[in-house]
């Protein structure tokens, strides 16, 4: 009997694609000089404006037109590669809405990232629709991941992790250098840690 195989779940942004340049040309032209990293903007924005427009606006951007700043995240392809050799299924289940808000325009995000992949270095290893999933709200996102039954998951928020749905059983990496006190989560600071752990338990 042919053996069910494993499937490997991404986030998208921040995770997959590294918007770093994209954040330092925001944050230059926004007058951010304090602001240096992606996890910077973020905390600085949601800080100073605790109704979220702040950065709704600088998602808003980073999301459409930053896209022509941004490139494969660290480690990324050379990820896939090893999990496609390994004979995993790679899926990418991201927590995007249809549009932006009307405040920034009405962009049409799904529909920028999914163009944006398709003309990347990834487009190899998710190619056609049913490898990518976009879902309007967090708690939808962690559904579709139950859905899915992946046997890993990588994401840079711990805000998903953290979602009281989220399948604990699944081998989970957050992505990210502020790391998380989850027990159950592993903490990588780049995509190219993963391999090794993923060696490791064979």
């Amino acid at each position: 009997m042919r053996a069910v195989p494993k499937r490997f779940g991404f986030d998208l942004d921040n995770t997959l694609i590294d918007y770093s340049v994209a954040v330092q040309k925001y944050c230059l032209n926004e007058g951010l000089n304090e602001c240096k990293t992606l996890d910077s903007l973020r905390t600085l924005l949601r800080r100073s404006d605790t109704s979220g427009r702040l950065w709704q606006l600088a998602q808003g951007w980073l999301y459409t037109d930053g896209l022509s700043y941004a490139r494969a995240g660290q480690g990324a392809v050379e990820l896939c590669e090893f999990l496609k050799n390994s004979n995993m299924e790679l899926m990418i289940v991201s927590h995007k809405t249809t549009h932006t808000p009307d405040f920034c325009g009405q962009k049409p995000l799904r529909e920028i990232a999914t163009k944006w992949i398709n003309n990347s270095d990834l487009a190899d290893y998710f190619l056609g629709n049913e490898q990518i999933y976009y879902e309007a709200t967090r708690a939808l996102k962690v559904e579709r991941i139950q859905k899915l039954k992946f046997s890993y998951f990588v994401d840079d928020l711990v805000e998903v992790f953290h979602e009281p749905a989220f399948p604990k059983a699944v081998t989970s990496f957050l992505l990210s250098e502020m790391g998380s006190e989850l027990t159950w989560v592993q903490n990588v600071t780049s995509l190219d840690a993963i391999q090794g752990l993923i060696e490791n338990e064979k």
